[in-house]
């Protein structure tokens, strides 16, 4: 593998953790609307509406990011137990790979 590049997967392979590390799927377009999002997948006709905690989580993927690094990024923004966010969080995100928008980016392989 060369150096920078990161092999990925969708999450079906592995579930996500707090650790883990995740980003959008580039050919994923979405739409903004005040705040919130709709991530649309031609390809499957998959569409998901994110309300505005949902479009936080997606934006905060444009790159990859840890799990724990998004809800410490809610935890400080909502008034939400950490606990809570990351059960939800965790939740979002496997849905979003489930259904193709976002992959879990396994750095050390």
């Amino acid at each position: 593998m060369t150096r920078g590049h990161a092999n990925t997967y969708h999450a079906s392979v592995a579930r996500v953790s707090p650790q883990t590390k995740v980003r959008r799927i580039e050919r994923v377009p979405f739409s903004q609307l005040d705040d919130e999002c709709l991530a649309i997948d031609v390809a499957s006709s998959s569409l998901y509406s994110l309300n505005e905690t949902g479009r936080r989580v997606w934006d905060a993927l444009v790159v990859p990011a840890a799990v724990s690094d998004v809800v410490g990024e809610l935890v400080a923004v909502f008034d939400v137990d950490e606990a809570t966010c990351e059960r939800e969080v965790i939740a979002l995100v496997n849905a979003l790979c489930d259904a193709g928008f976002v992959e879990v980016v396994d750095e050390s392989r």
